[in-house]
C-alpha cells in the first residue's frame, strides 16, 4: 500500500496537477502575507494592519485573521483538490493500469486506499502550504497562539476526506472522471443548505413527509459546511463547540469508504 500511495504522489507531480495546487497555495500564502502587517507602539502594544486599515490589537486581530483565511481556504480549496485527486482514482481503474496492478499479489483494496490516501494527502498539504507561513508569523512577531489553525486543518481534511469517499464510490460504476467530480461537488454544495434547511427548503417544503426525508439526509450526509464554520470557531475561541458534525462525517466517510472498497473487491473487470 505505501508503494502505491507513494506513486499516486509522483503521478498527481507528474500530471502537473499537484505542482497547480501547490501554486495556488504558494499565492495566496504570499498575498495573505503581503496584506497584513504589524506595527508596534513604544508602550509594548502591537497592532495588525491589513493593508491601510488597522484591525486593532493583536490579542484579536490575530485570530480573526487566522480564522479568516482558514474560512477561505476551506471554501476554496476542496473544489480545486477533488478536480486533482478524482483522476487520481479513476485513473486506477483505467485499462493498462488496471491490468498491471490489479494482476499482482496485492489485494485490491490496498491499492485503491493508496492512492485514495495520496488524495487526501495533496489536499492536506496544500491548506498548509497556505495557512501555516502567514500563522507562523503571526505568533513569531506578536507572541499570539495560532496552534489552532493545526486543528482547523484537521477538521477541514475530514471534510475532504468524506467527498474524496464519495467520489471512489462514484468511480466504480464507470469509467472517467465526470460523475466522480459531480458526485463530490453535489454532496458539497448541499451541505450548507441542507445545514440551514430551516431557513432554505423548510420555506417551501410545508409536508411532514418531506421535512423528515430532508432532516434524514442531512444526517447522513457529510456536515462540510459545519466543519469549516467549527475550524473557524475553534481558531477564535479555542474550544470544541459541537462534536456532532465531526463523528457523524467520520461514519459517512468510513462508511462510504467501506462500501467502495468492498464493491471493488467483488467487482469482475
Amino acid at each position: 500500500m505505501l508503494a502505491t500511495y507513494l506513486n499516486s504522489l509522483r503521478e498527481a507531480f507528474n500530471r502537473r496537477v499537484a505542482l497547480v495546487l501547490i501554486g495556488i497555495a504558494l499565492l495566496i500564502s504570499v498575498l495573505l502575507n503581503s496584506f497584513v502587517r504589524i506595527q508596534s507602539f513604544p508602550d509594548g502594544t502591537d497592532v495588525v494592519l491589513m493593508g491601510s486599515r488597522s484591525l486593532g490589537p493583536a490579542e484579536t486581530a490575530v485570530p480573526d485573521i487566522v480564522e479568516k483565511a482558514s474560512s477561505l481556504l476551506g471554501t476554496l480549496l476542496p473544489l480545486l483538490a477533488i478536480f486533482a485527486a478524482a483522476p487520481m482514482l479513476a485513473s486506477t481503474l483505467e485499462k493498462g493500469w488496471l491490468e498491471l496492478t490489479f494482476s499482482k499479489g496485492t489485494p485490491r483494496w490496498k491499492i485503491f486506499f493508496g492512492r485514495f490516501l495520496g488524495g487526501a494527502t495533496l489536499y492536506s498539504c496544500t491548506f498548509l502550504l497556505a495557512t501555516f507561513p502567514l500563522a507562523y508569523r503571526l505568533w513569531w512577531q506578536t507572541y499570539v497562539s495560532t496552534w489552532q489553525v493545526i486543528v482547523a486543518l484537521l477538521l477541514e481534511t475530514l471534510g475532504f476526506v468524506a467527498l474524496l469517499a464519495v467520489a471512489a464510490l462514484a468511480t466504480l460504476p464507470q469509467k472517467g472522471v465526470a460523475l466522480p467530480i459531480m458526485a463530490s461537488v453535489a454532496i458539497w454544495f448541499f451541505s450548507s443548505p441542507l445545514a440551514h434547511r430551516y431557513t432554505t427548503y423548510y420555506q417551501f417544503l410545508n409536508s411532514y413527509t418531506a421535512r423528515w426525508l430532508v432532516d434524514w439526509i442531512y444526517r447522513i450526509f457529510p456536515k462540510c459546511s459545519e466543519l469549516d464554520s467549527l475550524s473557524s470557531s475553534f481558531i477564535q475561541h479555542g474550544h470544541i463547540t459541537s462534536w456532532w458534525p465531526i463523528w457523524s462525517t467520520g461514519i459517512f466517510t468510513v462508511a462510504v469508504l467501506g462500501l467502495a472498497l468492498g464493491m471493488l473487491d467483488r467487482k469482475s473487470f
